[in-house]
């Protein structure tokens, strides 16, 4: 049984040796073909900046109940009237159809702690955005619980671009799939190739035993 598993691994390699050249191919095509992809994507991308601000919802002696209410607060977040009103602030500079695709509303599993992640075409653009969110948001949630106090726990602007990078991780992606696929097709073509080229072919397809290997010689030495 272990000759047997041997063996198979020795054609098994043997096959990779044959088609190394068809494996190199096609992983360099795979890969060179992944960074340029991602290289023009980078370039013809717009720049885009974000604001993250973190709220919290509720005093210390009410956060058990404003924890309770966390789904609430992230289902108000979430309306259609936030963007709107939030456009409104912003003098109608960015509708409301793009505000709303212009931010996103997390809410924490273990505190009433809603982060508003916001992006924009410009610094500027993404806070002015994100405070046209916060300040609508606020007054809603006051309009709905006129008891409930809002804290802004942090307000942070990222000053580099979050979609104008080289994405690497395609690159890597790319090499690990254009490998895969040229070891299956060497693979495929190796499982019916019925060429005889070693002494284990001769053994396995013919049952006959190598006496001895005559050994290859160059033209120049005949």
């Amino acid at each position: 049984m272990n000759n047997e598993t041997t063996k198979g691994y020795k054609e098994f390699i043997n096959v990779l040796k044959r088609g190394k050249w068809i494996i190199l191919l096609i992983t360099i095509l795979a890969t060179l073909t992944a960074t340029l992809l991602s290289y023009y994507s980078m370039k013809s991308s717009k720049p885009m900046y974000q604001t993250i601000t973190s709220v919290v919802i509720g005093n210390k002696e009410d956060i058990v109940n404003a924890k309770s209410l966390s789904p609430t607060f992230e289902q108000i977040a979430n309306s259609s009237t936030i963007p709107r009103n939030a456009s409104l602030l912003l003098k109608g500079s960015v509708p409301a159809l793009k505000l709303q695709k212009s931010y996103e509303v997390t809410v924490s599993a273990d505190a009433p702690i809603l982060t508003i992640t916001a992006s924009g075409e410009s610094q500027k653009q993404s806070i002015a955005i994100a405070n046209a969110v916060i300040t609508s948001y606020s007054k809603e949630v006051k309009r709905i619980y006129p008891s409930q106090i809002m804290k802004i726990m942090e307000n942070s602007g990222q000053s580099d671009l979050i979609n104008n990078k080289f994405k690497s991780m395609n690159v890597i992606l790319a090499f690990l799939l254009g490998l895969f696929l040229s070891v299956f097709i060497v693979t495929f073509i190796g499982f019916f190739d019925d060429k005889i080229r070693t002494k284990d072919d001769v053994e396995k397809y013919l049952g006959l035993h190598v006496l001895g290997n005559l050994p290859k010689r160059n033209k120049s030495h005949i």
